[in-house]
């Protein structure tokens, strides 16, 4: 029991220890940030634009795909409860407020925190492995501002923008399920979506979007900076960024729906 308690002592010492170190990893990001996006010179040299497209095109076409299986998915389940009531003209209403309230977010930030923050820690854990860090720190080159900050606005951009995609995704393959298996009209479908819809609900997605995207960016980061030893720990470095981001998005859309609508 004694051994219990101190293996749960040691976990939470060490949170501590890693969650204070990306909260001064995320406020030097911010300061560098800052001064990329002041100077004109520096802001081409980020290639943000390069990031932005990277984490797109890495992740787009699996976030449409998962996203209209959801659609469907959800249509089929709410559709089972409803036909029986004859209320399936609330189809569109419940699927869109699903969506963007709660799922697409969410579904939108694990995806890209299982490509791109694995992505983001092997590349980084790799160089400071080899040395490549601590060859820029002698070169009086800041490792946050050449290998953070171009990720950090990268992401910024592409999530939301994703998780935007991603909405609009499922909200379309539902309405193509419901006119082609329930007959419905589209004009039916349509303003029973415009019913519920608000720009809250809108807004609510693209802020946890923007929250998740820090915190992967942060998580990914962080873990590729601190990887000490041999390829073997870069690999160990990639698989805790994966659970961690995960497991912060989860915790965070719970925190942030709560924050919106409790």
């Amino acid at each position: 029991m004694r051994d219990l308690f101190g293996y749960v002592g040691r976990v939470f010492i060490t949170f501590l220890q890693d969650l204070t170190s990306i909260f001064h990893l995320l406020k030097e990001t911010l300061v560098q940030t800052a001064l990329i996006v002041m100077d004109r010179k520096r802001r081409k040299q980020a290639r943000i634009l390069a990031s932005v497209d990277e984490i797109g095109s890495f992740s787009i076409l699996l976030v449409m795909l998962v996203s209209a299986l959801l659609g469907i998915g959800l249509t089929v389940v709410i559709a089972f409860n409803l036909d029986d009531l004859g209320l399936l003209n609330a189809i569109p209403g419940v699927v869109v407020v699903t969506v963007y309230r709660f799922l697409a977010p969410l579904i939108t930030g694990i995806i890209v925190a299982g490509r791109m923050g694995a992505a983001f820690t092997a590349r980084i854990g790799t160089m400071k492995v080899t040395e490549e860090v601590l060859a820029l720190e002698v070169m009086a080159i800041s490792p946050v501002r050449y290998l953070v900050v171009q990720r950090f606005l990268g992401m910024v951009i592409a999530l939301p923008a994703l998780t935007v995609l991603g909405s609009f995704t499922a909200v379309f393959a539902s309405l193509l399920f419901c006119v082609s298996r329930f007959d419905m009209g589209p004009n039916v479908y349509l303003t029973g979506i415009l019913d519920v819809l608000t720009p809250t609900d809108v807004l609510s997605g693209a802020v946890k979007a923007f929250v998740y995207a820090v915190s992967i960016v942060m998580i990914g980061c962080y873990r590729g900076l601190i990887v000490e030893g041999s390829a073997e720990e870069v690999g160990k470095a990639t698989m805790v960024t994966v659970v961690w981001s995960t497991l912060t998005i989860v915790v965070l859309d719970t925190v942030l729906t709560t924050a919106f609508y409790g």
